[in-house]
């Protein structure tokens, strides 16, 4: 346009004018879409526009920056497709004119060169990817530690927003990895928008989330006796591991801390090569989530030792060479012990007739020559008594030749040995005596001796002369016993007086000491002159003898009140023995100025 013969400079502004819809990011009511409408939008780094492809264009052209008085710019020869007209194409389209002209002279520039509006048609929503990640190897089946990550793209104007909502839950923005708190079957729904307001279709991804460690138990298969599981060597342990959504993925076990094992299923574990005593199975399952249960403990005592069984003979049975004394009440006992599973049966067999079951002690044969007894035990995990050379049984031979009844008991006599004394017909001894037993049996011969003493209901077997130390003083009664090869008994007694206690002892001095006089020990300070008396007493056998030592010289009897006490401290020794040898001996100090 041209005005007084010059150029007139003009601006034409290209306006594309449109009402953007804003579309709230807030939480959605259950399961409804992310609510959003076509916009443009210009990136203010670059610069660029990106329009909805589904949206209209309007041109306005202005002759100013803020389109003032814009006029709408309608087509003459395609009104129809014009105003307002649509991008075509997915990507960068172009609005243009003619030639570029130059705003000084007003003249098309040269080379001629067109003048190119780019705009952004976006129409295609933007495409999301889910992914998991977890430890297990099992499509979409999720562990505790697992977690979930969405990640959209959009060719042109970008990705806006990812929305993802669980189990039916409104729509959230996506900020970052998901972590399913739910376990069993889980639906994640997601989908995301663009900057121009393109929503991309709700897809869903089915998955199932199992934070549930296994659980294992362990059972035994055979014997298993009692409330600690003792176990026998037959006896096999079964692992039963149960999961109820992953499923199993491996088992281990182990024996008293030894290396871990994998478990086959329905495998038995054998018992065979473990030792007899305490033992435990440790154990624990993983799913296929790599969810893994605590370790679990089965104890259980292994008894793989047999029944100790003895056999005894009751009753009156003794053997010096080829004779054998014994009366018609010997029988033969048998006793079974088990460590610990306990014995189940006894069974024994004389002279090779069937094996019965042993109640109670029964009689032996009677007449001469060899029999033999039979015997074993089982105990409740069917170990069973070894004897010798490994048989199956224990044997008791005995030959019976000529028979020999002893009816009368050992003769018996005590003597005492050490301090004793008497008084008319009483006996005094002393703690130290020593009592001593003899007996003799011209049959079957003297078995042992016992004795007790004052009542005592329980006889000590004598095993050589005995003293009465630790027994109070006082009149006592000691009875003893013999007994032959063949039970029989005689008693034999006596009776004493023990004396276990010394004299007392006790000295004088013959004048008084000076008063008001004391020693550094606050004791009395005598005389020069001064004599002094001892004095003794005992309760029972009487004092024997007294004596004294003054200030180191050797003992010597009382005769009776002696001097010779020497200026200073005098160490007066006194000591008093009476009859049994109890002796009492004391230290006193006598000051003397």
């Amino acid at each position: 346009m041209k005005s007084n013969g010059k150029v007139r400079k003009q601006q034409i502004v290209l306006l594309a004018l449109m009402a953007a819809l804003s579309a709230g990011i807030g939480e959605l009511r259950a399961q409804e879409l992310p609510q959003t409408a076509p916009r443009q939008f210009r990136d203010s780094a670059s610069g660029k526009l990106y329009w909805n492809k589904h949206q209209p264009l309007y041109l306005f052209v202005a002759t100013s920056p803020d389109a003032a008085n814009a006029h709408l710019l309608k087509s003459e020869g395609q009104a129809q497709w014009g105003t307002p007209f649509y991008l075509d194409t997915e990507g960068i389209n172009f609005v243009r004119t003619r030639w570029a002209v130059n705003p000084k002279t007003g003249q098309a520039i040269q080379p001629k060169q067109e003048i190119l509006w780019e705009v952004y048609a976006d129409g295609r929503p933007p495409r999301t990817t889910i992914q998991t990640h977890a430890d297990s190897k099992v499509k979409n089946l999720l562990g505790k530690n697992a977690s979930v990550t969405l990640k959209a793209t959009d060719a042109v104007s970008g990705v806006q927003t990812i929305y993802y909502a669980i189990n039916g839950q409104p729509y959230r923005a996506y900020e970052g990895p998901i972590s399913v708190a739910a376990e069993g079957k889980v639906q994640i729904s997601y989908l995301a928008t663009d900057r121009v307001g393109n929503r991309e279709e709700a897809r869903t991804l089915s998955l199932t989330v199992d934070r549930t460690p296994p659980s294992t138990t362990a059972r035994s298969i055979g014997i298993n006796v009692g409330s600690d599981n003792t176990l026998a060597k037959s006896t096999t342990l079964v692992l039963e591991a149960h999961d109820e959504v992953a499923g199993i993925a491996s088992t281990h076990y182990r024996i008293d801390s030894g290396r871990w094992m994998p478990y086959t299923r329905k495998a038995r574990i054998s018992l065979r090569t473990i030792k007899d005593g305490q033992h435990h199975l440790e154990f624990y399952s993983k799913d296929r989530v790599g969810n893994s249960e605590p370790v679990q403990r089965y104890d259980f005592y292994l008894d793989d030792t047999p029944p100790i069984t003895i056999s005894d003979v009751l009753g009156d049975k003794f053997v010096v060479g080829k004779k054998m004394f014994f009366s018609g009440r010997t029988k033969l006992k048998i006793t079974s012990v088990d460590n610990h599973a306990g014995v189940s049966d006894l069974l024994y067999s004389i002279d090779g007739q069937p094996f019965v079951s042993y109640t109670e002690p029964f009689y032996m044969p009677q007449q001469p020559g060899w029999h033999v007894v039979r015997y074993y035990a089982l105990d409740s995990t069917e170990n069973r008594t070894v004897g010798v050379h490994k048989s199956q049984y224990l044997e008791y031979r005995m030959n019976i030749d000529r028979i020999y009844v002893d009816l009368t008991g050992p003769t018996i006599s005590h003597s005492l040995v050490g301090k004793s004394y008497k008084r008319n017909d009483t006996v005094f001894v002393a703690p130290t005596t020593q009592i001593t037993l003899k007996g003799h049996d011209p049959e079957s011969g003297l078995r042992d001796l016992a004795y007790s003493i004052d009542h005592d209901a329980w006889e000590r077997k004598y095993n050589g002369p005995f003293n009465l130390e630790g027994i109070s003083s006082g009149e006592h009664h000691v009875e003893y016993f013999g007994y032959d090869n063949v039970n029989n008994r005689n008693i034999g007694s006596f009776s004493f007086i023990l004396d276990s206690d010394a004299p007392e002892v006790d000295y004088h001095v013959s004048v008084k000491p000076y008063e008001n006089e004391v020693d550094a020990d606050g004791q009395p300070v005598y005389p020069r002159d001064a004599r002094v008396f001892l004095s003794s007493q005992d309760n029972m056998t009487g004092v024997a003898k007294l004596e004294y030592s003054l200030n180191g010289r050797p003992y010597k009897p009382y005769q009776g009140a002696f001097g010779g006490l020497e200026r200073g401290v005098n160490r007066l020794k006194i000591r008093a023995t009476d009859h049994v040898g109890n002796a009492q001996e004391k230290l006193r100090k006598i000051t003397v100025r």
